[in-house]
């Protein structure tokens, strides 16, 4: 850390020296989860599809530009990214540009869901995921079990409501079958779902 923190530094001083530094958006981001150490209020860690293996640490820091706050905005980095450099893209993305957020507008990630899928079988095994506001859905593909956690109430994803109630989970994996069919999302062949 100590490393990080002298590097970081080192290129603060450079743009500050060069007369760059408010014309830079400095991202600090992680792959995944933290992987060691003890988290008391997330379940799982690196590598599993519990919030304490998905959510990830991201500070953006733009002086002047940028007020601090709180946000998720994972895959909207590099739509954010084209926005502020001034570049039209007409493809398709994932994300949403979240340079409203710099002037306190609500955060896109709000009305839209967010998909996961992982093909291995490492730690949880293959699966299939939908945030929809504060409710998550996991589809367990080896034998198509279902959790259900409401992240608000239940950041640990203690208490899975899978069957109650049944038609929120029913309307979940719908969208999250028709995700995977929309996306065309390959099946590892250890699915029993599809």
């Amino acid at each position: 850390m100590q490393t990080l923190d002298n590097n970081v530094g080192r290129i603060v001083k450079f743009l500050d020296d060069n007369n760059l530094r408010e014309n830079t958006m400095i991202v600090f981001t992680s792959d995944n989860g933290q992987n060691v150490g003890r988290n008391d209020t997330l379940r799982g860690k690196k590598g599993f599809i519990y919030e304490s293996g998905i959510r990830v640490p991201t500070c953006i820091n733009w002086p002047g530009k940028i007020d601090a706050k709180r946000t998720q905005t994972g895959l909207d980095l590099f739509p954010t990214f084209m926005d502020v450099a001034g570049i039209e893209y007409n493809g398709v993305l994932d994300g949403n540009s979240i340079t409203g957020l710099f002037q306190d507008e609500p955060a896109p990630l709000q009305t839209r869901p967010l998909f996961w899928h992982l093909a291995s079988c490492y730690r949880n095994g293959a699966c299939s995921v939908i945030r929809k506001d504060n409710m998550k859905l996991i589809q367990f593909l080896a034998d198509g079990k279902l959790e259900l956690y409401d992240l608000k109430n239940d950041p640990r994803e203690e208490h899975n409501l899978a069957q109650s109630p049944p038609e929120q989970t029913q309307a979940l994996l719908k969208a999250l079958v028709d995700w995977r069919t929309q996306n065309d999302v390959s099946l590892p062949p250890v699915s029993k779902v599809r």
